[in-house]
């Protein structure tokens, strides 16, 4: 962080709190990926703002403005009254002190009742500047809430642009496929985790972004979703997976590739990735499980299920990678007419479900 000026921190701030123009939140994101400095503090912003999740949210009441004027008034009169109170105060020491004069002057009688002299504090003035504070922590701890969920939504961002660099990498070097493995028709697309020499999970295209140095694994966790675990793997490791070692070590969800896909490179705004799909959230995650069964408990897709975002982001909506290597953050899951989340016209899943129409985008797990 040394070696960054003045400037360039103030993009990076930008970046995070988007609070700048667009140009400079685009500069701050280039500089935070291209230069170690800045994303080291970019990375120490993230830490010490986590602290932020520990206040507890509180709605804003639809009478604050009445809230406001009444408190501002208490605090007004409060300090009316401790004015006056130390006018009176004054008044009485200043009287005390003529007393003190005047019986210097005099003879000392032989025996005086000595008088403890009491003191008070104005503690309404007191009680006034702590509802002030309770006043503006109400108002600002929201803010802070809502940013610290934009930041998230920032760095997922960034997490699949780092994701969409290394598929670009990967296709580079394979004659534009974006994975060796593709799950056969009728095969499971749910067993994340499972190391067998089948391929049974959706996610072992993406691993082996991981596996072949294209990607770190830390960036398939998204920082949103509190469940996930953010690894730093061994070589030694990698090297005898097949897959990602579970369920928590991976947070999104890929278009499942299929015949009925090959030419997906060729179309540059097509979703190829986004945050992990909300309908299949609670599949086994226990390789116990995948010897046992060879599908999941059967999912019927209701309205519920239909409208729900992903969990990554408090269901806000989910940020999607496209072809090109761009992310964005939508508040949707139709694109084009299209679920992105289901197979179209399929109401019941079983976990072997492949779209039979190239339009039809299909992200799973």
């Amino acid at each position: 962080m040394g070696y960054l000026e003045s400037h360039e921190q103030q993009l990076i701030l930008d970046f995070y709190f988007r609070c700048g123009d667009e140009e400079d939140i685009a500069r701050g994101r280039d500089l935070i990926a291209s230069n170690p400095d800045a994303a080291k503090l970019y990375a120490g912003l993230e830490e010490t703002l986590t602290e932020l999740d520990c206040l507890k949210y509180e709605p804003c009441p639809d009478n604050l403005a009445d809230l406001t004027i009444a408190r501002l008034k208490l605090a007004a009169s409060a300090k009316t009254v401790a004015a006056a109170s130390s006018n009176r105060l004054a008044d009485l020491l200043k009287s005390e002190q003529n007393n003190r004069n005047y019986m210097a002057a005099q003879p000392m009688p032989q025996a005086v009742a000595a008088k403890p002299r009491r003191f008070w504090h104005p503690l309404t003035e007191m009680a006034a500047a702590a509802a002030a504070v309770v006043l503006i922590a109400g108002i600002l701890v929201p803010s802070f809430g809502s940013m610290r969920q934009h930041s998230r939504q920032v760095a997922c961002e960034n997490n699949l642009r780092q994701i969409g660099q290394a598929m670009a990498a990967f296709a580079g070097d394979n004659n534009g496929r974006l994975g060796q493995v593709r799950v056969e028709a009728g095969s499971p697309w749910w067993k994340i985790g499972y190391q067998g020499p089948e391929n049974h999970s959706n996610t072992r295209y993406a691993w082996q972004l991981v596996k072949g140095g294209y990607a770190d694994g830390k960036v398939f966790v998204c920082g949103g979703q509190v469940a996930g675990k953010c690894v730093q793997y061994q070589p030694a490791q990698v090297a005898v997976l097949n897959d990602f070692p579970s369920r928590d070590h991976i947070n999104y969800s890929f278009l499942l590739l299929c015949d009925k896909n090959q030419d997906i490179t060729q179309r540059s705004r097509r979703i190829i990735a986004a945050d992990s799909n909300p309908v299949f959230q609670k599949i086994p995650s226990q390789n116990a499980i995948y010897q046992k069964f060879n599908e999941f408990e059967r999912i019927l897709l209701n309205e519920q299920l239909r409208q729900m975002m992903s969990t990554n982001h408090r269901k806000k909506g989910q940020n999607v990678l496209y072809c090109d290597g761009s992310a964005e953050f939508i508040r949707t899951r139709i694109i084009n007419h299209d679920d992105i989340f289901t197979v179209k016209d399929v109401q019941v899943y079983t976990g072997k479900e492949t779209p039979c129409d190239p339009a039809d985008i299909f992200l799973v797990p």
